[in-house]
């Protein structure tokens, strides 16, 4: 079975461009335009790996991230910061929200595919999970 991954970014291209590498690798991609839809969609079951904009409307990434990792249901989902945000000490801020890992904006569609591999290789379960 594929795996689902949730794309959350309030930019249509930046959702495109993922929607088009994730698609073509094989996996099932849902969508949300804001952290409020991210948290709900990631809460609700049925995702395997999220990628999460970090500078969303309504609930920022770094918020939905703390939010998803409060839910039973969500808190061993892989979470992928998804950012433009490349300054010093980004990295780190998007650990301590509870993401798992980092990708700065642009970034090439083959190193996305290789990120989401990586993360279902391990089983997608969030580095997160014993913390």
């Amino acid at each position: 079975m594929s795996a689902t991954i949730l794309v959350a970014d309030d930019d249509f291209d930046n959702r495109a461009i993922l929607r088009q590498a994730l698609e073509a690798a094989g996996w099932r991609v849902v969508e949300a335009v804001d952290g409020l839809e991210a948290v709900e969609a990631a809460c609700k079951g049925g995702v395997d790996l999220i990628f999460l904009d970090m500078s969303m409307p309504k609930l920022s990434g770094w918020e939905a991230a703390k939010r998803i990792r409060q839910d039973p249901a969500a808190q061993g989902i892989p979470i992928l910061a998804f950012t433009a945000h490349a300054m010093e000490g980004d990295a780190l801020k998007a650990r301590a929200a509870g993401c798992d890992d980092y990708v700065t904006k642009p970034c090439a569609p083959r190193e996305v595919v290789a990120k989401v591999r990586g993360w279902l290789a391990r089983g997608g379960r969030s580095s997160t999970e014993t913390r």
